[in-house]
């Protein structure tokens, strides 16, 4: 897709390392997108599998490529956004997809609605390659504040199917590091001092499990990174499903109010 903008309203970041298995997939569900009112900023961390090759596959459609060493992924993220020009962010990593409607239905959003700067949608998935959407999932404030968004307690935040405002990005100061493999936790709490994360029914992003994954391979390594000794039982995250789909139909109700 030809993008006619000079100054897009979105801008969508992909870090890469050596994420060949999915990259290709990953930048199609963004190339293919059914608005044109992005860029496409993609930062690969000098892989050594075919990740090049497949980039250059798509060259003519990324907006902005840096290619160079990083210290992880969220280095790699935070350098996407200060290149970035559009006034709302939407991150998606090389082995997750796009809806085919993200730009669209993000736009819609923030358009509309100027003092919003922070939105979750529907959560997402991708599992044994079946592709299907769950409910958004409501995150009070104090629980995201507080650092109850894991899985010990209320769940974690979704990546996949956030999208906020560069300026909310700059004014909370960006990733904060110490947090490892988790630095998206440590960014909802940092978020969550500034504006309320609104939960609203429109599609984003999916998120992908498969073998060998960090998210998998690395558990124990991310429940350490936010102050927890081993995995813990998953348990209030329950509670937060069924009072989400209580409140599902408020949530299609303000949905309906903020798009119309």
């Amino acid at each position: 897709m030809i993008k006619k903008n000079k100054y897009p309203f979105v801008s969508i970041v992909t870090p890469n390392y050596n994420g060949e298995k999915y990259l290709e997939e990953t930048i199609r569900s963004i190339v293919n997108q059914t608005s044109d009112d992005y860029e496409f900023i993609l930062v690969d961390g000098k892989s050594t599998d075919n990740s090049i090759n497949i980039i250059k596959k798509y060259q003519k459609k990324i907006d902005i490529f840096i290619s160079e060493k990083d210290k992880s992924m969220y280095h790699a993220i935070d350098k996407g956004i200060s290149k970035a020009k559009g006034e709302v962010i939407i991150w998606i990593n090389s082995d997750d997809l796009l809806h085919k409607k993200a730009v669209q239905n993000v736009s819609k959003i923030f358009k509309k609605n100027p003092e919003i700067d922070w939105i979750s949608g529907i959560n997402g998935y991708i599992k044994k390659n079946i592709q299907f959407s769950s409910i958004p999932y409501i995150y009070p404030r104090f629980i995201l504040s507080k650092g109850y968004a894991n899985h010990a307690h209320w769940g974690f935040v979704q990546q996949e199917s956030i999208s906020f405002r560069k300026k909310l990005y700059k004014n909370s100061g960006g990733f904060d590091y110490k947090y490892k493999n988790s630095c998206d936790f440590g960014l909802w709490k940092k978020f969550s001092t500034i504006t309320t994360l609104h939960s609203v029914y429109i599609n984003i992003g999916f998120f992908r499990s498969w073998e060998g994954q960090d998210s998998k391979v690395n558990r124990h390594i991310t429940f350490k990174s936010i102050g927890m000794k081993k995995i813990p039982f998953y348990s209030f995250r329950y509670v937060r499903n069924i009072l989400s789909l209580i409140l599902l139909p408020y949530i299609l109700i303000k949905t309906y109010i903020l798009t119309k």
